[in-house]
């Protein structure tokens, strides 16, 4: 075989490898032509379709944003939180609760089952007393030092809920009822806590979850200043008897109790005189705290804690578990 025989060959391979390493150079250099920082597939047709932008979604979320602000106190006046009956609530999901109260010159008694004192004397010279999701019964002594409290002028909040099905952990699942443990308590105020939640499904009637529902004001005052709508992600509804009771807010309407399916303005927030009942409970822990006006209603009834007197309630009824004391 001459020379000549094997160099055409070879050059006829150099050539095509030559055409089809420039036409890799030249599509790369063209993919690559989009401007710099655009998402990747931005500059193929089809890839990311306008309405698919997070942009577009369309999501209408209500704003996690502000902050509690309570009102200022010129005495050293001091608030109660009881959570020893929560089965969820801890002291951590109070924070933002118990900063604002500091900031505004108020001490602040958290009880939580850690420590033995007499519920009566934590009660003794406080402004106000906020129970949390209680799950378990009141004694009938500290029931008594509760209205002996409010007789003497304190006032009180309890935030609770209807009940709820909790699945335990660990190697073998269990599930339990937890219902609202401050029902004999309530009924001496002419309240009841109703035992379903409540559920809304039209648009623009919840907050993105047919459960958490929107509330809003029935009336004005301490309670409902500068609140258009507030959210409750596990609300239940309150019924009330007697002519002592005001209703302050209720369901918007469409809401429904889960179980009964029967639609109503439900009222949600409710007042005796010195003590108001809220069928919720989560919206003072993150991040329900933020959510629509959530933090303006939470700010209006720490104001209304404070501006208890019981300074004429002797304390020691009633005996409890867990206090622990935190002043400014």
């Amino acid at each position: 075989m001459s020379d000549r025989s094997l160099v055409q060959p070879i050059a006829v391979l150099i050539v095509a490898l030559t055409v089809v390493l420039a036409g890799t150079f030249a599509v790369s250099a063209l993919v690559g032509s989009a401007p710099t920082g655009s998402p990747d597939g931005a500059n193929i047709e089809g890839q990311s379709p306008a309405q698919y932008h997070p942009e577009t979604a369309g999501i209408d979320a209500d704003p996690e944003d502000g902050e509690l602000s309570v009102e200022p106190t010129q005495d050293d006046s001091r608030i109660v939180i009881d959570i020893r009956r929560s089965s969820e609530t801890t002291r951590a999901d109070l924070e933002p609760v118990t900063e604002s109260l500091f900031e505004a010159g108020h001490s602040v008694t958290v009880l939580d089952g850690e420590d033995d004192e007499a519920f009566g004397d934590a009660l003794s010279g406080s402004a106000g007393l906020l129970i949390v999701q209680p799950a378990s019964a009141y004694p009938d002594g500290e029931r008594d030092a509760i209205q002996g409290y409010i007789d003497a002028g304190g006032h009180a909040i309890i935030a609770g809920e209807p009940t709820q099905t909790q699945v335990g952990g660990g190697l073998f699942a269990s599930v339990s009822q937890v219902s609202f443990g401050a029902t004999e308590l309530a009924q001496g105020y002419g309240v009841t806590v109703g035992s379903e939640m409540l559920y809304n499904v039209n648009d623009g009637s919840n907050d993105n979850n047919f459960k958490s529902i929107y509330a809003t004001p029935t009336r004005g005052g301490v309670l409902t200043e500068g609140v258009d709508k507030v959210t409750f992600d596990r609300s239940g509804y309150v019924a009330t008897s007697g002519d002592d009771v005001t209703v302050h807010y209720t369901a918007v309407e469409g809401t429904k109790t889960i179980d009964t399916r029967r639609s109503d303005t439900h009222p949600v927030v409710v007042r005796n005189d010195s003590v108001v009942f809220v069928a919720d409970g989560s919206f003072l822990s993150q991040p329900e705290l933020y959510d629509a006006d959530n933090e303006v209603f939470t700010s209006n009834l720490l104001s209304f804690l404070a501006r208890g007197d019981s300074g004429n309630f002797g304390g020691g009824a009633g005996t409890g578990q867990g206090t622990d004391e935190e002043t400014t």
